[in-house]
């Protein structure tokens, strides 16, 4: 059985081959070079502070570096951790704060939820004796059955 292979430079000029070597090797220069900075600026804001003799800190600002119950907002406000404030510098994920996450939003109460607690009262009243326990061959799975033809029906 015959072989055929192929040599990459029988199809193009040996000379633009190396153009493309020499292009390539620039790119990774470049992209090293870019990584190299990125490390520089990716710096510690601890030694940042430490270093930069133009932040200066007031006693109430030292006080609160080390007192996770307190936290600055970008107006250089002290707030409470557990306070709304709080909530909208968290959300930004502050370099000083990275464990902090964002709070998650809760759902809005709609119509039918308020509908739907009602027709489950109406639906549990009906399928349960007054001893509170369900009849017999009903499941909850039947008061809830009940509970959604019930919002169907209003």
């Amino acid at each position: 059985m015959a072989r055929y292979d192929y040599d990459r430079f029988d199809y193009t000029d040996r000379f633009d081959m190396d153009r493309r070597e020499q292009e390539r090797m620039e790119r990774m220069i470049d992209e090293a070079r870019r990584e190299l900075d990125r490390e520089v600026r990716r710096e510690d804001p601890i030694v940042r502070v430490v270093n930069d003799p133009t932040i200066v800190l007031s006693p109430k600002e030292k006080a609160a570096i080390n007192n996770p119950k307190v936290m600055m907002t970008p107006d250089r406000r002290l707030v409470r951790a557990g306070s709304g404030a709080s909530r909208n510098v968290s959300a930004g994920r502050s370099p000083l704060y990275p464990t902090l996450t964002p709070t998650k939003r809760t759902r809005k109460k709609t119509k039918m939820d308020k509908t739907m607690s009602r027709c489950l009262k109406q639906a549990n009243k009906q399928m349960r004796k007054k001893n509170g326990q369900l009849r017999k061959g009903k499941t909850m799975a039947d008061v809830m059955r009940l509970a959604h033809r019930l919002c169907k029906r209003s």
